[in-house]
């Protein structure tokens, strides 16, 4: 593929997969751990919560930092710090530490908050608008199909042997991709930001700049929605590890429909993106709410374990197309000034409604079942679903009228 023989993109991407491969074996890895040390259905969900709130707190301000630091510098830095926090789970072993393994959770997603701001404007600064849908799909499936492969594997490890040396593994992992950045050509930036302007002011711009972007606002919106119904994974965990009873390793094993979903979005998007127009997409993107809801609900009402997998590879299909769109929009219509500061907003919107909604989601599949708590699901994805498709309808009438 002629993107792979860009020095930058390659070397982002080759990075991009060293960090995937090891993130997946240290995620069941963390469920795990969590599980072993509390018992509880909650911890789940309080694990999620503990994950995502320092992110989407770190992310309010993160992009109006990182704009005005190396880029490059930035992803080494982050890198590295995530790799010594990693592999200090391995020592975790006794409930009476659990608030350590919070607190790892905590500064881990914190430097995170400063990676994705910083990919993003490398990935626009060295790959042309054209080439950007071609890009965002390539790192999406590639994605997906390393959570196939290394959930399985990471499956079968935590069955022969302790999942605690995943944790050593992702930590060697972090490691690599630091190596990989640290040859990264010097990326040219294009932007206009002055270095004098303050950090408040940048923030504030910010803020203004999406106000008065109604389009951008919009897909923010779109994508809340769309993580409020990707929370239906958390509720997955204690369906499967507490109402079922099966093992972690039956967890594992289920997150293969969860990364064929992101193969397969990834080759659709691409193929059919250039033939739908902005209409096209717009009404895919509302049709994918629709088919998530809908998914979610037979994902806690089938029975036969590969039913429920075929479930899941349908929400999974549906939710990775959805991102993959919504990425790309969000790419072509922020100006190259405001990139930084829009994917970090998008980051604290996206992930601050995955992260409040995994906790609902926890609390109430411990109070009234997974079951009950798929229905309000259901009905939410459908109603956010058509009303995306109504209000694109009526978008398009007005641009028509004038």
């Amino acid at each position: 593929m002629a993107l792979l023989k860009h020095p930058v993109f390659r070397r982002l991407y080759a990075a991009h997969i060293i960090h995937i491969i090891g993130n997946e074996f240290t995620f069941i890895a963390v469920v795990g751990l969590l599980h072993d040390l509390s018992g509880s259905g909650l911890s789940f969900a309080a694990g999620t919560v503990f994950r995502m709130v320092p992110y989407v707190l770190t992310s309010f301000f993160s992009g109006a930092l990182v704009e005005n630091w190396d880029k490059q510098r930035v992803m080494i830095t982050v890198n590295l710090l995530r790799g010594i926090l990693v592999s200090l789970f391995f020592f975790i072993s006794s409930p009476t530490y659990l608030w350590v393994a919070f607190l790892l959770l905590i500064a881990v997603n914190i430097c995170s908050a400063f990676f994705q701001p910083a990919m993003q404007v490398a990935i626009v600064s060295a790959v042309a608008e054209k080439d950007r849908l071609t890009a965002n799909s390539l790192l999406q499936g590639t994605t997906s199909f390393l959570i196939i492969v290394c959930q399985g594997v990471a499956a079968i490890l935590v069955y022969l042997f302790s999942y605690r040396y995943n944790f050593l593994l992702d930590a060697a992992c972090y490691m690599f991709s630091l190596l990989i950045l640290l040859r990264l050509p010097k990326i040219v930036i294009d932007t206009n930001s002055s270095l004098a302007t303050s950090f408040v002011a940048r923030l504030q711009e910010g803020f203004r700049y999406i106000a008065r972007k109604k389009d951008i606002g919009q897909v923010l919106l779109y994508q809340m929605a769309e993580r409020v119904l990707g929370a239906y994974y958390i509720m997955l965990m204690y369906y499967i590890l507490q109402e079922r009873g099966e093992g972690l390793y039956v967890f594992g094993l289920l997150d293969i429909p969860l990364g064929l979903g992101g193969v397969f979005a990834g080759i659709v998007v691409t193929k059919i993106s250039d033939h739908l127009g902005d209409k096209g997409v717009s009404a895919v993107q509302g049709w994918t709410l629709v088919a998530m809801g809908l998914s979610i609900y037979a994902v806690f009402h089938i029975t036969p374990i590969f039913g429920l997998a075929a479930a899941i590879l349908v929400c999974s299909l549906a939710s990775y197309s959805a991102s993959i769109l919504s990425v790309t929009k969000l790419q072509r219509l922020a100006d190259p000034d405001y990139l930084a500061r829009v994917f970090s907003i998008r980051e604290m919107a996206t992930m601050g409604s995955f992260s409040a909604s995994c906790l609902v989601l926890g609390y109430g599949a411990e109070k009234v079942g997974s079951a009950v708590v798929s229905g309000w699901l259901a009905v939410f994805g459908v109603i956010a679903g058509f009303l995306w498709l109504w209000t694109r309808s009526r978008l398009e009438r007005q641009v028509a009228d004038m």
